[in-house]
This record gives structure tokens, sequence and C-alpha cells, in this order.
């Protein structure tokens, strides 16, 4: 095989790295070597290359396999003198020159924010009452008779009261004091529907934030809100793929037992007075300005994103809920990964730099507890203003996600055959995922892997995401 040696060494590594590739191939360029070699010799190359490795040694082989084609085959020393091809910087910089983000097809990224954003800004209202208080207060392990979540659900319903359209219901949270101010909330709550809601007539971005509050911590049951059990022996026998759609889906959520809604039993055992409490409240949450504040700047954001109204109003002409699965899921990912890691935050000093400041005055309302010492750990306030913030940030983080991931780089003993009976299966499936690379590009792929324990599906997976 014809292979090229390039050295990036510097100070004495260069000296001893020149010695050993002096012995073995002819140098073409101060730093560049060139033979025609057995791969016994170059395994002996490679080993006395190692042998004589310091913190300077940075040295690339490159199998000439064509005239328009070349393979890297190791590194020995610093990996990153060079990329995943071998190929060595001319210059070096942080800064973004390409904008290749500029390019792709995450032209919903913005919206996708915005909407998780609000959606955090809201997600824990219904912690405010005063059930949910006295349960945080007391450490109670009694089943809330609902649960917050579906609080905050019926409170985001009650403030949409008399909006048609998403123009009319975030122009309404824009201004948002002055609107709380005139239309007291603790009446319109006594006099909800509990085990109801309106998700099925509100406007589509009122449904897509909705349906955020109510699932950030689990989904509808999916026996519940699919197909019942007739329809579902009709589908059996049918092989194309149904999809309800998801205004029919909204129409059937209720406060569904052991989702929302504490089982029958449970429920039953629970003082009528305290099931009131989960919907009576002293101080609303929504009443601390700097609470007000972050949901101003966000539902203005909104308003004034062409790419979010545009999606409205064409889900508002055809009548349809806005149903893209990109949309939803990614939303709720950032929504849920902001909610978990703001709550985990703590009082150390590397904490402390990413709690927000609640207001003072709404400090008694809380969120959660510390689970050793059951004080209050985060303000209602503070969290929701946190969690906002932590959304938003993961959310612009969407498009680079798959750049800014560690990636595995060339690896050829992931590309060769074992020879252990015991994990021979892993060269079909090797086989079986290089056969697919080509459709996956375009279609994705999703994989399971059922071999049994101690057969080597770590390794397996590892040789088909490869392929």
């Amino acid at each position: 095989m014809m292979v090229i040696f390039v050295s990036q060494c510097e100070r004495k590594a260069l000296k001893r790295t020149r010695r050993v590739l002096d012995a073995f191939a002819d140098r073409i360029g101060d730093n560049t070597w060139q033979t025609v070699i057995t791969e016994e010799g170059l395994q002996a190359v490679k080993k006395l290359l190692r042998q004589t490795a310091s913190k300077n040694t940075a040295v690339s082989c490159h199998w000439i396999r064509s005239r328009a084609r070349s393979d890297l085959l190791w590194v020995v020393g610093q990996r990153n003198q060079f990329d995943f091809r071998g190929v060595v910087a001319v210059n070096r910089t942080k800064r973004n020159i390409l904008h290749h983000e500029w390019e792709n097809h995450w032209q919903y990224a913005g919206s996708i924010q915005i909407i998780a954003t609000i959606a955090a800004l809201l997600h824990d209202m219904g912690k405010t009452t005063l059930g949910f208080q006295d349960k945080l207060t007391a450490s109670s392990l009694q089943s809330d008779p609902y649960r917050h979540e579906w609080i905050s659900l019926k409170l985001f319903e009650v403030m949409l009261v008399g909006c048609e359209t998403d123009e009319q219901w975030l122009s309404r949270f824009a201004n948002i004091d002055q609107w709380l101010a005139e239309n007291p909330l603790d009446k319109a709550l006594k006099q909800v529907d509990r085990d109801n809601t309106s998700i099925a007539v509100m406007s589509p971005l009122a449904q897509w934030v909705a349906w955020l509050i109510i699932s950030h911590h689990r989904l509808p049951p999916f026996k519940k809100v699919h197909f019942l059990p007739k329809e579902k022996e009709k589908l059996r026998n049918k092989t194309i793929q149904i999809k309800q759609p998801l205004e029919k889906y909204y129409g059937i959520i209720t406060a569904f037992e052991d989702w929302v809604k504490a089982k029958k039993e449970k429920f039953k055992d629970i003082p009528s007075k305290k099931r009131n409490d989960f919907w009576r409240f002293d101080t609303l949450v929504m009443q601390s300005p700097v609470w007000q504040k972050a949901v101003k700047r966000w539902t203005k954001k909104a308003l004034n994103d062409s790419t979010l109204m545009q999606l409205s109003q064409e889900a508002t002409d055809k009548q349809q809920a806005i149903s893209d699965t990109f949309l939803l899921y990614l939303s709720r990912l950032c929504l849920m990964v902001g909610d978990h890691n703001y709550s985990s935050l703590g009082d150390n000093a590397r904490d402390k730099l990413l709690r927000k400041r609640g207001d003072e005055a709404f400090h008694h309302l809380a969120a959660n507890t510390d689970r050793q010492t059951k004080a209050t750990k985060q303000a209602l306030d503070e969290h929701l203003i946190g969690v906002g913030a932590l959304t938003a940030a993961f959310a612009r983080k969407l498009p680079v996600i798959a750049d800014a991931l560690p990636a595995l780089t060339e690896q050829q003993y992931l590309a060769q055959n074992t020879s252990i009976p015991r994990f021979k299966w892993q060269n079909k499936a090797y086989l079986l995922a290089q056969s697919l690379q080509k459709d996956s590009q375009e279609n994705g792929f999703f994989g399971v892997n059922m071999a049994s324990t101690g057969c080597g599906k770590t390794i397996a997976n590892a040789r088909i995401m490869y392929g």
C-alpha cells in the first residue's frame, strides 16, 4: 500500500519523529514522507512512533487508495492537530465564519423558543393555590385531588376568556398587569368546570401553549385519548398509518384519573375542604411584577414574530390545530429540560450564578422544597422566570446541538468483523446498517436491538450507528 505520513510535531518530538520516519519512508517535504509499505511494516512504524511519542507529537498516516481518494488510517499523538479527515488547519478562529445554520431548515427555531418560553412562564401557575402551598409546608404525602399542571391549565383558560384569536390573548398578556387589576381570578377559578377543558376551542397558539402546560410532566394515557376498543380491533388488520386529528385529540382530553386527578378511592379520602383549597388562593403568583415583566416581553416577541403569526393564521384558515409533531415535541423537550434543570439548582456558588431573582413580596409562595430539610428551595415566581430563561437558552441551542455534541471519528475497530462466535451476529447487523446508510440520510433511522444479555449489544449499537 502507498502511504503518506504528515508530521505536526514540535520541539524535540520533531527530531525523534523524523528519525523514525526517515528509516521507513522518503521525505518529500520538511514534514511529509511517502512510501510503499506492507501492513506489517506500517504497524511497526506506528509502534515505534508510539514508543517515542510525547505531548508534542502529532503524526497522521494517509492511505492513498487511488488518484482521487485517500483515507486517514491513524493519528499518533495530538489528534486535535488534524480534523476527522486528517486535514491540517491553515488558520484557527472561534468566530463563526460560514454560518451554516443560516442555510439549514430551522426556520421555526424562533417559534419553538417563544412558545416554549411562554409555556414555561405559565407551567406551574397552579402551585399558587392554598392546597398546594399547604401540602409543601406540611410535607404531606397525600395525593393531590388535582395535579398542579391541570390547575395551571384551568388558570390559563380563565385568563383567555373572551379572546377568540391569538392576537387577542397575546395582546392581553402583553398588558397582563392591567388586565389582572381589572379581572380578579378568585371567583372565576371557583366557577370553572374542574374535570373538563376547553383546549379544543382555543386559538391555535393558545392550544399549543395549553398542551405544553398540561403535558410538561406526563402525556395523557394513550388508551384514553386515541381509539376505543372496537376501533383498535379494526386497526389490527390495517397496515396504513393512521393519525388522529389533533383537534379531536384535544376534545377528548379530560382530568383522567391517575394522570392529573387522584384515583377514585384516593379522591374520596381527601376531605372536601382540602379539595376546594386546590382551587382557592390568597396570593396569585401572576401578580409578581418580575413575572409580569417576563410575560410581557415574550408575548410581545410572539406578536412580532412573523413566522409564528403565519403558523397561527394558516391553522385558523384551515380550522385545524397546529399539529406538526416537530414543533410540538421539540417545544415540549425545551420546557422539560428547562424545568428539570432549574428545579435541580441549589444554593451553592455555581448554581447561584444561574438562579434568577423573584420579587421579595412573593417569596412566601414556594415552587419546591429541599428533600432533606423540607425548607423552601425556590420561590414560585423565581422558578417560573428561571425555567423560562433556561427553556429559552436551550431552544436557542437546538440548531447547533448536532454539531456541538461530541461525535465519533474514524474508528477502524468498529468496521472490522468479529471472529468470536457469540458476537458474530454483530457482523450481519453492521452490514445491514451500512446498506441503509443512504436511505437513512433522507428518512432517518430507528432501530431496536433485542439481543439478550451478554451478547454484545453495547458494541453492536456503536457499530450499527457507525455503519
